[in-house]
């Protein structure tokens, strides 16, 4: 082993046994988290793995409804669909009574969304729900390949509330790269920096700052970049084939996706590049489809709402939460046979639909990634038939019959598509780029509150 290769190791494991290290004085509780995740998901479906599931699920529930306003009409429920539907517009509602008695006043965490595409959303957890989110953190990376003590490129917006001290960056050994700041000298010198760094490291990324990364290698025509990578996790948005060959071509490592939001924390992560499912921590969550207009179950791999129940947020119960996002659940013999997610759609509200009212998979949208030609889309639904598609170019495009010709494939002849040219798709607030807005539903929903107010 090389001198260097040698050092690198011995600080990888010394970071490790100082994590552990420093969690036993504090008396062991993020390892008693992550003993207890490792077994449920190592076993899923064994007598003792199922009486856990019931014991987190059925102690959140009695919590809920004797520590809460909001949930103490339901004291006596009978099982988990006895509960309503939560939201986020119901949360902001109720913010006080969803509240627990038993942590108000106390040293609980405030969690807050960027708002980037709506309101800003903030919620609370209690410590010991943020060191059950710190143990799946370390359980599932590792499944993925990301040992305690690498180094981790965290691809993000960093917000103020987000930012690590300096100490802290270098504890976790975390590389902060900042989405906002992207360009092509920023980008040069992020990749001249992987490849001087010799220690085993992650990426962890937005999928729209994957994109670029990579549009930005094809771009100088880059071959594989030279540094030693244990994984590449995409977050926050879907990651098309084409981003995904591609990944594999520069930096050929496996690449996975990663399922999570800010008020509960990760939902499931793709631990396979055998399939694409995600794998869910039903751990930490219960996790229903539901219809995206009904509140009843969908059938196996039929398209619905996420819906999570958060079994450890006992400041502010999450119980039968709709995320806002669309999903599809399938058995899966991957990992552990648990129900998977085969496909994470994206949000709700910016569900595509056709021109019969069909909702259609927002993967279509990626069939452009396929044109080297466009640097940067966004599909916008106006109407019922009406859409605009957004291109930002590289270079003279002439294939926008052929692109016409296969949205229309999958969203009717009758499609009354614009395609109009622009500078720049602007990020969002958050530091993502939004590839599908459907302001057509935005303006149906308005104009039937309306209406229900009215009569």
């Amino acid at each position: 082993m090389k001198k260097g290769s040698f050092i690198k190791t011995r600080l990888e494991k010394l970071r490790n046994r100082l994590y552990w290290g420093f969690d036993a004085l504090k008396g062991g509780r993020t390892k008693a988290h992550y003993d207890d995740i490792r077994f449920i998901l190592e076993n899923y479906g064994s007598e003792e793995s199922n009486n856990r599931r019931d014991r987190h699920l059925g102690d959140l529930l009695d919590h809920a409804v004797k520590t809460t306003d909001f949930y103490r009409e339901f004291s006596g429920y009978g099982n988990l669909q006895d509960f309503p539907i939560l939201n986020k517009s119901v949360i902001r509602e109720n913010y006080p009574s969803i509240q627990s008695s038993a942590f108000r006043g106390k040293d609980n965490f405030k969690m807050s969304t960027s708002g980037s595409s709506g309101t800003p959303f903030t919620t609370l957890q209690n410590k010991d729900k943020k060191r059950r989110n710190t143990a799946d953190a370390i359980y599932l990376k590792q499944q993925a390949g990301f040992e305690i003590g690498y180094r981790l490129y965290y691809v993000r917006k960093w917000f103020k509330m987000h930012r690590r001290s300096w100490l802290t960056t270098e504890m976790r050994n975390i590389d902060m790269v900042n989405v906002t700041e992207f360009s092509d000298a920023y980008l040069s010198d992020l990749i001249s920096t992987l490849e001087r760094d010799k220690s085993t490291k992650a990426i962890l990324a937005y999928s729209s700052a994957l994109r670029d990364i990579c549009k930005y290698l094809d771009k100088i025509g880059s071959g594989q970049v030279n540094t030693e990578i244990s994984c590449i996790i995409a977050m926050a948005e879907g990651l098309s084939d084409t981003t995904r060959k591609a990944l594999k071509k520069f930096f050929d490592a496996p690449v996975l996706l990663r399922y999570s939001n800010m008020e509960n924390g990760i939902l499931s992560l793709q631990l396979s590049e055998v399939n694409n499912h995600l794998q869910i921590n039903w751990a930490s969550y219960f996790v229903e489809i539901l219809h995206p207009d009904k509140d009843i179950p969908v059938k196996e791999g039929e398209l619905g709402r996420v819906v999570v129940t958060d079994l450890f947020n006992y400041c502010m119960p999450f119980i039968r939460y709709d995320t806002g996002d669309l999903a599809r659940m399938v058995p899966d013999s991957v990992f552990n046979a648990a129900p998977a997610f085969s496909k994470v759609e994206g949000r709700t509200m910016d569900a595509l639909y056709d021109t019969k009212g069909n909702i259609q998979s927002s993967f279509i949208i990626f069939h452009l990634e396929s044109y080297p030609e466009i640097k940067q889309f966004q599909f916008i639904q106006e109407g019922k038939k009406q859409y605009t598609l957004k291109l930002n170019l590289e270079r003279p495009f002439r294939h926008g019959k052929q692109v016409l010709e296969l949205l229309k494939g999958y969203l009717g002849n009758d499609a009354e598509i614009v395609i109009t040219y622009e500078n720049e798709i602007p990020q969002l607030a958050s530091g993502k780029r939004r590839l599908i807005i459907n302001n057509y539903k935005k303006k149906m929903k308005s104009k039937n509150r309306q209406t229900s107010s009215q009569t």
